[in-house]
């Protein structure tokens, strides 16, 4: 018998039964679906919750410096933390020390500080930049206008404010010109940021800064803004290794500076992720390992029904291998069928919910779950039938005597 003889079987098997093969496949359809809405599910989340934190998590690296003369009394490291001044001149000697980052290294100096506008109040950081700041940080003004030479010339009290400080200070009014007091001190605010930060953030020219805020000229962060795809772990080594060689420290743990990033953050929130999609996918496959066992279920009850069939085909010369392939391709045909109704399925339950725009839900689905999902659906068609078609191709002529 040929391929197409075994297909043509199979269609005629499942077509005269027509409920057998209606729930076999509604067995599939339910597991697949499952798998591929539920994967859905948790894509989407993970890509909106990283859409809204990416004013949090951008590849940048701070080197921050430390406090000094604390003693360290472990066994690798004994001695005292070697105290370092951070000054624009360093920030200066990386960037001109790493070619790549020509235009990325910035610094300033930041502390924490209440803001407040008529008898409103907002707990933001306070940051002194110097004049390339915005641009260097890739942070895009929205309204209003930037800090200017004559700003640090003349010391001006003024200050731009991202998104969160205006909605939270201003929802209703126009903020440029309008004096906030930020700890006791007035300024004018000249600017507004375009970006969504969840948190509020004002800024000042740095000699502003320093003369009426901090009265001296230290800067406590260095911060470097790398390309998107660059590898942050292996920047933040290399830039240890220069600071360390810098500064003659043999050790980390004696360095008067730390670096940080907050890329980790991301790299937490995609674990926790991909831990929430491994159990989505744990539940979908149980589903879909379900609707496997329906099917060899129906399938075995099928040979009990087909005993008669079964061997009137070996008496007109059907071999074993023929009866074990014919139900094979059965399971396989049901499970396939199944299976791309369950796809339809899917895209149809995705758009319907997205189209419903409940908020913090959003779907999608990936290409690579689909073909995965489609992939299992085939293999437990193979591994479905296998059972039911061996206890076919081994039934006794005397089962098929005493049949009816």
């Amino acid at each position: 018998m040929t391929f197409l003889t075994y297909l043509k079987d199979a269609r005629g098997s499942i077509i005269a039964n027509k409920l057998r093969s209606s729930l076999s496949m509604l067995g599939i359809v339910i597991g697949v679906s499952s798998v591929i809405v539920l994967m859905a599910f948790g894509a989407g989340t993970q890509d909106k919750m990283l859409g809204e934190m990416a004013n949090l998590i951008n590849n940048n690296i701070t080197i921050s410096a430390k406090g000094w003369n604390t003693v360290r009394t472990n066994d690798e490291v004994k001695g005292y933390v070697k105290a370092i001044r951070l000054t624009p001149e360093l920030a200066q000697e990386i960037e001109a020390n790493f070619s790549e980052l020509s235009g990325m290294v910035t610094y300033g100096t930041t502390t924490m500080g209440q803001a407040s506008y008529d008898n409103t109040t907002a707990m933001s950081s306070f940051a002194g930049v110097p004049i390339d700041y915005m641009t260097k940080m890739g942070l895009t003004l929205e309204y209003g206008r930037n800090f200017d030479q004559l700003d640090f010339d003349t010391v001006s009290e003024v200050v731009v404010v991202n998104k969160n400080i205006v909605e939270t200070l201003f929802p209703t009014k126009n903020p440029l010109g309008e004096e906030i007091t930020v700890n006791n001190k007035k300024y004018t605010i000249i600017g507004t940021l375009s970006d969504s930060s969840i948190v509020g953030q004002i800024f000042l020219p740095l000699q502003t800064y320093w003369q009426k805020v901090a009265g001296n000229s230290n800067i406590s962060t260095i911060t470097i803004k790398l390309d998107t795809e660059a590898n942050n772990t292996e920047w933040q080594a290399r830039i240890q290794y220069f600071l360390l060689r810098k500064f003659n420290v043999k050790h980390l743990d004696l360095a008067g500076f730390s670096l940080s990033s907050t890329a980790a953050v991301g790299d937490v929130v995609n674990s926790i992720m991909n831990m929430m999609n491994l159990f989505l996918a744990a539940i979908g496959g149980v589903s879909l390992l379900v609707g496997g066992i329906g099917v060899m279920n129906i399938m075995l009850v099928s040979v009990t029904e087909r005993t008669r069939e079964i061997w009137i085909r070996k008496a007109i010369g059907a071999l074993n291998k023929d009866i074990i392939q014919q139900f094979l391709i059965e399971a396989v045909v049901v499970t396939f069928f199944g299976g791309i109704i369950a796809v339809g399925f899917s895209f149809l339950v995705t758009h319907f919910v997205n189209n419903l725009k409940i908020e913090n839900v959003q779907m999608s689905i990936n290409t690579t779950v689909i073909i995965t999902a489609f992939t299992l659906t085939l293999l437990i068609g193979i591994l479905s039938g296998i059972l039911p078609a061996r206890r076919a191709a081994n039934l006794k002529p005397i089962d098929a005597l005493r049949f009816e």
